[in-house]
């Protein structure tokens, strides 16, 4: 029993398959661009101290850059060599400032600068860190700590 008629390759749709390949370069750029911002964020050489009233984070403001303190008093970053001197963080805030779509001025006002310490770093590292940023001119600073359990 035949179904059709002539016996050519006329009757077998194609499959287009720009689209969906169009999709997947997209959903892979997409997880990539997270992957790099939770990297900025995450850092395993850093383990934050525990804070009984810790609160999560509300602001609004998207604007944000890292800095890991670790217990040494090394500012890590995600690229490069580890910041050891005031003068190496100031410098690379400034970097970080000019190159913000904001604008240099905007992005002092409005960028918040977080700093994340490894709860074995001493104060006076945290605090080295924090002049430095006062002195590169940013007005936002967060310190970061983990929310106790229980």
């Amino acid at each position: 029993m035949s179904l059709g008629g002539g016996g050519g390759d006329e009757g077998i749709p194609d499959i287009n398959l720009t689209p969906l390949l169009d999709l997947v370069l997209q959903l892979v750029m997409f997880f990539m661009l997270v992957t790099k911002f939770v990297n900025d964020e995450l850092n395993d050489k850093i383990h934050l101290p525990v804070a009984t009233q810790a609160k999560p984070l509300t602001s609004k403001d998207t604007n944000f850059i890292y800095l890991n303190v670790d217990k040494t008093g090394r500012v890590l970053r995600t690229i490069g060599e580890p910041m050891t001197s005031a003068d190496e963080v100031r410098l690379y805030l400034d970097i970080q400032a000019r190159n913000n779509s904001l604008g240099e001025k905007k992005a002092k006002e409005d960028v918040t600068v977080i700093i994340r310490a490894d709860k074995d770093a001493k104060f006076m590292h945290i605090h080295k860190t924090m002049m430095a940023i006062k002195a590169a001119g940013f007005k936002k600073l967060q310190l970061r700590a983990e929310v106790a359990q229980g």
